[in-house]
């Protein structure tokens, strides 16, 4: 069994000195009594290094961010294997909780299972599924309109759960209901079906530019008591605040996909500077320094292993 419980992280101080932290796993993070944590997007080891450093709490290997990076559009084109590669990446170099976006969680349960086991043993903490029929695809794109059967999803979650190897990996679950129109209603019969099939956290989801929906949302949710810790990703409610957020009970945030989109962004301010301006100067003042990324990748310890190991 992969177990990640009970790893330090390791981070330097004010003043240089390191020192170990207990790292919570995400089961943990979402029961963690009035707190709100959040997780970041980061699909490699080094963003996922800059987000530990950062201070955040874990990272969101998402779809939308994966199929980016390989310039292919958020629609099940990457698969189990790719996942597995970037989650193993990451969990090989870094101690922070790792919460992989599974799409639909595959065509069926039995994709599912494969799904969890493999996530684990690459040295994830957690999964999220949604609600979205497969073939998934992203739900900013506005393609789909209706939700898959509360049948199939329901043995996906008893699937995911009973099947697991490690009872502290998470399964978390998300509903499509705010973002395709079905109203509150229809959300709250998804939250009391994918609790009572077992999941460990409900993801409420929603395109709006306002938070309200969700707020709205998660009063419900909370007056009718269910047991899930509560999720949301506030992409394009971003104006939200964590107060709010912990004030409204969510017990976890995912910051999804501005690492992406701010690399894009860097980038292309940096490399149209250097073609106008004919030098690499041009991005001098935009950039980082070389012994910036030796201490990200860490030279020193492969120098110090080196030194006690021979080449």
């Amino acid at each position: 069994i992969y177990n990640r419980t009970d790893c330090k992280r390791r981070l330097a101080n004010s003043t240089g000195e390191i020192q170990e932290i207990d790292m919570k796993s995400i089961k943990e993070l979402l029961n963690n009594p009035n707190e709100t944590n959040i997780v970041i997007g980061a699909n490699n080891a080094m963003i996922a290094e800059i987000a530990l450093r950062a201070g955040y709490d874990g990272v969101w290997v998402s779809s939308f961010e994966s199929h980016a990076w390989n310039l292919l559009p958020d629609a099940n084109i990457l698969n189990t294997a790719d996942y597995f590669d970037t989650i193993s990446k990451i969990s090989d170099r870094i101690d922070i909780p790792i919460l992989v976006d599974a799409d639909e969680g595959g065509p069926s349960s039995i994709n599912t299972i494969r799904m969890v086991r493999e996530y684990e043993k690459a040295g994830a903490s957690a999964m999220c599924f949604e609600d979205n029929p497969s073939p998934k695809r992203c739900s900013f794109y506005g393609m789909k309109q209706s939700l898959e059967t509360p049948e199939l999803m329901c043995g996906k979650i008893k699937a995911a759960v009973e099947k697991r190897l490690d009872p502290n990996f998470a399964i978390i679950t998300r509903t499509e209901s705010l973002i395709q129109g079905h109203g509150h209603e229809v959300a709250m019969e998804r939250a009391r079906m994918y609790n009572d099939a077992g999941c460990d956290a409900f993801l409420i989801h929603s395109k709006s530019k306002t938070p309200d929906e969700v707020l709205k949302f998660a009063d419900m949710y909370h007056k009718e008591g269910l047991r899930a810790p509560l999720v949301c990703v506030p992409t394009t409610y971003n104006n939200v605040s964590i107060d709010t957020l912990r004030d409204a009970g969510f017990s976890l945030v995912i910051y999804a996909n501005y690492s992406v989109r701010a690399a894009v962004k860097s980038i292309e301010d940096i490399f149209t500077k250097m073609h106008k301006g004919g030098s690499l100067s041009a991005a001098n003042n935009d950039i980082v320094s070389m012994e910036k990324i030796f201490d990200l990748i860490r030279v020193d310890q492969m120098k110090a292993n080196q030194e006690r190991y021979g080449s």
